[in-house]
């Protein structure tokens, strides 16, 4: 009963937010957007514990995340294609995972110097690799703490994260451990990522407080 009324007390939250967001939203005022999204955070936080990977079908949320990130940013004339490989799913933080992708895209974003953000996803030997490249150096001294973050979300299930920079490109690259022998597991469907103002989509790429 009172777990029952704890999830109901938290979706009336995540409704009310909603309701006030989009208000602010057709009002143009980002000071109280980025004021609900605060509030949305803090109330993720306090009711979210569990941080623990997990098996993810890798390359099909990475695919329905760059199709949200293309359609939110289509307005500004910069693309996020998607032009990776079906994948073996891979052992990572759902979660932290979908944080650590968006990050990249939305650092893509802001300091690419072309109007293309390509994400892909690779099979290898024994891991899955996540790329995302972007035109010109787009690694910026103010990333430092995202950079950071991706990181340590990828040391904590046992992957890698590091940097390829060449005179006409840069890629920022994930890469986790691939699961061999899993169930069937559902798609992601990127609607998800749109229909929800207060989606990390949204808060990464408009550049709001979600880390």
């Amino acid at each position: 009963m009172h777990l029952n009324c704890t999830k109901s007390c938290k979706n009336q939250q995540r409704e009310q937010l909603q309701l006030e967001f989009d208000q602010c939203f057709l009002n143009g005022d980002k000071s109280a957007l980025r004021e609900q999204y605060k509030n949305l955070r803090q109330i993720e936080l306090n009711n979210n514990n569990e941080y623990d990977n997990e098996i993810i079908d890798i390359s099909s949320l990475a695919q329905s995340i760059s199709i949200a990130s293309d359609i939110l940013i289509a307005e500004t004339g910069i693309s996020v294609i998607y032009c990776g490989n079906k994948t073996s799913p891979a052992f990572c933080n759902q979660r932290y995972f979908t944080k650590s992708l968006l990050n990249l895209i939305s650092n893509a974003y802001l300091y690419g110097c072309e109007n293309l953000i390509t994400v892909k996803t690779i099979e290898m030997t024994n891991f899955v690799r996540i790329e995302v490249q972007s035109g010109g150096a787009f690694i910026n001294s103010n990333w430092g703490k995202g950079l950071c973050f991706v990181n340590n979300i990828c040391q904590n299930a046992n992957g890698r994260f590091f940097i390829e920079q060449s005179p006409t490109h840069t890629s920022a690259v994930m890469i986790f451990e691939k699961v061999r022998n899993y169930k069937y597991l559902s798609s992601v469907d990127f609607s998800s990522f749109l229909n929800d103002r207060l989606s990390p989509v949204y808060v990464e790429l408009f550049g709001m407080e979600y880390h």
